[in-house]
């Protein structure tokens, strides 16, 4: 692929791009299937459905987002300094502790439009605050807070967090504020453990190194897990999965050109392993200013634009177009939220999670499970008994911009929340059998007739190896919504497989009222029926009075 076609493949598609010159490669706010910084196009239409939102002046005007990263926003960087509530000198961090990963994500989600510099922010009219900055102590909480840290895990924690019982009055607080937190990248690479070393402990059965569903922190209700697609649609590569997904959004992929790539000497292991994810477009944005910061500098060789001062593009080393990962992911839904926020600000926490998930798209419908020597290790999409489909892979699916304003702009507030309270498995222990689609489960009968918002639970096994482990739980609807799979890579962090917190989103809209079965099942082990089981577990539901 040649410069010239990349300096001319998108002239045309949109008077809009006209003041923002990489625009035309931001394939996440419009995709045509253009050429972009990478070998591999984008397929048509993956992207977050903007549609006429900025032409109609949707732009997060008005509305502060949290960045809460980390490091901070480079605050002489030229493309957010206008969107910047805490600026260069006025409480803003100093340059020299600018983050690269950080000031993408800032460009993610509010990098200014029509300046003539760099692309779009999904909400460039919003406001920016550096949760890290020394001055952020002066500012009001903002409603939306950005997280993309993943945090590393080895494997389930085995204590309850005390958030787990959330303070009940700052949950019916509307504008408690909604923690978007990327899901992780821990799908073929977890940590310290190599694409290699991932394969071998999941049996190359394409189940995930390590899921969302080990953070215990994913589980709160007022945080909102963002997973993954890359600019096929599919799970992108990397992008850890499970039942605390609520949404999913373009995070795309490694954006590696490979005439530039070579040019950095011999590819590396993933080129050959994963051309398909390798050569596949990421996502532009900005990075720390100067061609001695950031990511893309003097020395660096990924593909038109990340190739420092040599740059065909744009000879700044000002951005970025390998900006990846459920850390670009979940910007993008704080974009969308600030957008929300400007056309209905009486929003509270619940109905933006609601709206979110209720206008999504379901991508990827014929999707399947996965399965391993027969026996199925994680779900595919599910639809439950009050028509809410739902995959670990995409939760409710890809968020979808325009519909999502558009019932934002005429949503009246959801019903009060009820005070939860945890269920108890009083029972023997289970055995846990292996590969039995009739033994392994345990009983808890809920009177509370709620309307179901989300689903905690807490698990206690006597197992050993929580890489064998699948669990899952069922409600009589016939809803079964995987909260462990089998084959993960998950290590053992107590002197048994236990789970201090987790949750599934899968049950929204359905009534709580019944009796639940929680199944734990060993994939690996016969054994397993004569030397572990499933000692006591626990449900809490989240919801409102039914009618």
């Amino acid at each position: 692929m040649g410069v010239t076609l990349l300096l001319s493949c998108c002239h045309g598609q949109t008077d809009l791009g006209a003041g923002d010159p990489l625009y035309q490669y931001q394939w996440h706010l419009r995709n045509t299937g253009q050429q972009v910084f990478a070998d591999i196009r984008p397929v048509a239409g993956v992207d977050l459905n903007m549609g006429v939102l900025f032409e109609q002046g949707v732009t997060g005007k008005g509305v502060v987002v949290g960045v809460m990263e980390p490091g901070s926003i480079d605050p002489l960087q030229e493309d957010l300094m206008a969107n910047l509530v805490l600026k260069d000198g006025g409480g803003a961090a100093p340059q020299s502790q600018a983050d690269a990963h950080t000031t993408a994500v800032a460009g993610i989600i509010a990098a200014v439009a029509l300046n003539g510099k760099g692309g779009r922010g999904v909400a460039p009219g919003a406001k920016l605050l550096d949760m890290q900055a020394p001055g952020v102590h002066t500012q009001p909480v903002p409603r939306v807070i950005n997280n993309s840290e993943g945090m590393p895990t080895a494997g389930y924690m085995p204590f309850a967090m005390d958030g787990a019982d959330a303070d009940f009055d700052m949950l019916t607080k509307p504008t408690l504020p909604l923690i978007i937190k990327a899901a992780g990248n821990g799908y073929i690479e977890n940590g310290g453990r190599s694409i290699a070393e991932c394969t071998a402990a999941t049996r190359a059965s394409g189940a995930g190194c390590m899921p969302a569903n080990a953070e215990a922190f994913n589980a709160l209700p007022g945080v909102l897990v963002v997973g993954a697609v890359n600019a096929a649609g599919r799970n992108a590569s990397y992008a850890s999965t499970g039942s605390v997904l609520w949404v999913a959004a373009p995070g795309g992929e490694s954006g590696h050109q490979r005439a530039y790539a070579l040019k950095a000497g011999a590819l590396p292991e993933k080129a050959a392993r994963l051309p398909e994810a390798f050569f596949a477009p990421a996502v532009t944005s900005t990075d720390v200013m100067g061609c001695d910061k950031g990511v893309n500098k003097d020395g660096v060789a990924v593909n038109a634009l990340d190739f420092g001062s040599r740059s065909p593009v744009d000879k700044s080393c000002n951005y970025m177009a390998v900006m990846t990962g459920t850390s670009a992911a979940a910007p993008m839904v704080s974009g969308v939220i600030a957008m929300m926020l400007q056309v209905n600000p009486s929003l509270g926490w619940r109905e933006i999670k609601y709206i979110l998930a209720t206008t999504a798209r379901k991508i990827q419908p014929l999707e399947a499970g996965i399965r391993w020597n027969d026996f199925t290790v994680d779900g595919g999409w599910v639809t439950n008994a009050a028509g809410r489909a739902f995959s670990n892979r995409y939760g409710f699916g890809l968020v979808d911009a325009s519909a999502a304003v558009d019932l934002a702009r005429r949503f009246k507030p959801l019903p009060a929340l009820v005070q939860p309270r945890w269920h108890n498995y009083d029972g023997p222990p289970v055995a846990i059998p292996y590969r039995s689609d009739d033994a392994g489960f345990a009983a808890i009968t809920v009177e509370d007739d709620l309307t179901i918002e989300t689903v905690q639970l807490r698990v206690k096994t006597t197992h050993r190896t929580p890489g064998n482990v699948r669990i899952m739980l069922v409600w009589p609807s016939g809803t079964r919504s995987i909260i462990a799979p089998a084959l993960s890579a998950s290590s053992l962090l107590g002197d048994e497989f236990d789970i201090g917190l987790t949750a599934s989103n899968a049950f929204l809209d359905e009534r709580s009222k019944g009796t639940w079965k929680l199944q734990v099942v060993d994939a690996v082990d016969p054994s397993s029926a004569t030397s572990s089981a499933l000692r006591s577990w626990q449900i809490l539901v989240l919801g409102t009075r039914a009618n």
